[in-house]
Parts: C-alpha cells; structure tokens; sequence
C-alpha cells in the first residue's frame, strides 16, 4: 500500500506542527502546502524538502499526489476549504476551533455522502493512555459521574489571531473548552441529553475576545463536568479527575503530554495517569504508566491514514459523530458565554 499524501491548507504554527507529524508519522507523506500567497508557501516547504509549495486550494486539490488535505486556516474559513476537498473526492482532518454545530454537520454529511474521511484534530484521543482509560475506567472506578478539566497556558498578545473574533469568534472557548469538551464525549459518556450549562466568562478589555470562561454543563442522566480554560492563569495547567462510583482518575497533562508532545519532551516523565480508590493517602495513589511510540500527533497521523485506507464506514461515522457531540456542547458553553446566564440547552438533533 502506498503512502497517504497529505496537502496542508495554511503555513502558522499548527500547521507547522502537524506538517512535522506528517512526515514523522509512518503510512503517510507531506505532498504539498498551499498558501493564498505562494511566498508562504515556499517558506514553509523550504524547511521541509520534498514538499511542493501551491498557490490557493485548487491547485492543492488537482494534484494527483494528494489524497487527504489538513486544513489548518482560520476558522472562518475552515468550512469552505473542507467542502471544497471534500468535494474533490480528499479526506480531510480539520483542526479546531469549528465554527458551530451547523458547520460541522455540513461537513460531517458532505464526506458521508462522498465516502471519504471527516476527522478532528483533537491529539491527546490518539494517545495510548486515552485507550488505557477507556478499557480500565470501569474496573478502576466503576461508573463515570463526573469530570472536572482545568486548561490554560499564558498568552495575552492581541495581536495573535486568538483575539480576532472576525477570525476566531470564540477566543477561549473555540480554543481552549474544546478540550474540555472533547473530554466529556471521550471519558464521561453521559447518557442522557444536556440539561444545564452555566458560565463565567471574563472578556479581554480591548478586543472583546473571551479570554477566560470556568463553567459547567450537567446531563439529563446525572453526569456533570465542570472547566475551567483560558489564557490568564500565568501557567500552563492541563488538569483532569475523572470521578466514577468507585475511584477516581486523574492526570496533570491531559491536552499535551509532558513527555513526547509538541510542546513538552521531557523523558523523565513517563506518559500515563493516576488512580485511587478508598480511603488512600498519596502514598497508595496507583501511577499507570501508557508509553507510546512517538508523539500524540504523529499517532493521530498514523491513526487517521489507516482509518482513511481500510473504508470502514463504521469508523467514518464514528469520527464524526464525536466532532459533532464536541462541538454541540461547545456551542452550548458558547451561547451561555453570550448571555451570561445559564444557557438554553436546545434539543438534540
């Protein structure tokens, strides 16, 4: 089988990040990066030789050697870029934030009807640790209740996109809940629709962007998560307790991994989380260790081509349906930001 070529849309940061993944990962290789200016675009492939470099996603999307397209613009305009490769027959990984619920079901639907691969890039899922806890969570701590995330890293330069809502309408929330979010649909599980969502929003002076929100949203069945994500914490904190009927769950790295990440590589640190159960003090606390064979976003890389390859439309709906229950309890956080009371949960679709 050949190697899957990825096309990358957009030349910033992220888009570095994942371009390095793509050529770490196995079963896959950078094929082209386009730029709505070329001179980016060559930039950004000069230091990664055997990449072409394109002007515009037409001329991305004609090129026989790209069969997967990683869209990494603004998210204003992340929707048209992936409809338009969707279109043209390419699987897509789309990063986050997502405009809205609306958005992604548009895109969700468009690659189910053109058969081809709608995934999210949320890397701390492809880790072998989010695995290790699925299939142990209800031998460890019985049913999952509750989950309490904590998410901030410092950052307060307005002129970054973040704070652009013409670009980026949600600030925090589309770029930092979304992990929080991500958390409740891979860890909780609730059972029952969304039934409360209450916030507290701060919002930078200046640009009007959402600089921090802590809230929590509660489900029909009982479950409930609380967060709390921002910008303005002076640290990056990456906090999070899974709470079940017999124990609990936790991790301080649940977003990026102390060690093997993109932005922490620290080998003395082993990857993994920790349990307790009882009436136990810190020294009967249970570290379990997940090594992995290479970074988060490689695996998701790795994960992604051979999802895209094997055309189990099983699987194709699974990636979507968790974009589309992320992004679902995002707007509800959204909307709740907007009115600064508790949200009306709408229902279910």
């Amino acid at each position: 089988m050949s190697d899957l070529g990825f096309g990358v849309v957009g030349t910033g940061f992220i888009a570095g990040i994942v371009a390095n993944a793509i050529i770490a990962a196995k079963g896959v290789k950078l094929s082209a990066v386009s730029s709505r200016k070329i001179d980016n675009a060559r930039a950004f492939v000069s230091e990664r030789p055997g990449a072409a470099a394109v002007e515009g996603i037409d001329a991305l999307l004609a090129r026989d050697d790209v069969g997967a397209v990683y869209v990494a613009t603004p998210t204003a305009a992340k929707e048209a870029v992936a409809l338009s490769a969707i279109a043209a027959g390419k699987h897509v990984l789309v990063d986050k934030p997502l405009l809205d619920a609306d958005s992604v079901r548009r895109m969700t639907e468009a690659a189910s009807a053109k058969g081809v691969l709608f995934m999210d890039a949320t890397h701390f899922v492809h880790h072998p640790r989010t695995e290790a806890i699925l299939a142990g969570a209800s031998e460890k701590i019985g049913q999952p209740k509750s989950l309490h995330t904590t998410f901030y890293f410092p950052f307060d330069d307005r002129e970054n996109i973040r704070f652009d809502l013409s670009q980026e309408p949600m600030g925090a929330v589309g770029d930092m809940a979304w992990y929080s979010m991500r958390a409740v649909v891979e860890y909780l599980h609730p059972e029952g629709a969304l039934s409360k969502v209450a916030v507290v929003p701060e919002f930078d002076p200046t640009t009007g962007a959402v600089i921090r929100v802590s809230g929590l949203v509660g489900f029909e069945s009982g479950e409930a998560a609380t967060f709390d994500v921002g910008y303005t914490a002076g640290t990056a904190i990456m906090d999070l307790g899974l709470l079940g009927t017999g124990g609990m769950i936790s991790m301080d790295d649940f977003v990026l991994d102390w060690n093997n990440s993109f932005a922490f590589n620290n080998a003395e640190i082993p990857a993994g989380y920790t349990y307790r159960s009882g009436m136990a003090d810190r020294s009967a606390f249970a570290f379990v260790e997940t090594p992995a064979e290479a970074s988060q976003d490689s695996l998701m890389i790795q994960h992604f081509a051979e999802v895209a390859s094997a055309g189990d439309r099983t699987a194709y709906a699974a990636s979507a349906k968790a974009s589309l229950a992320t992004q679902r309890l995002l707007d509800a956080v959204w909307r709740a930001c907007q009115t600064g009371a508790d949200a009306k949960v709408p229902a279910q679709k």
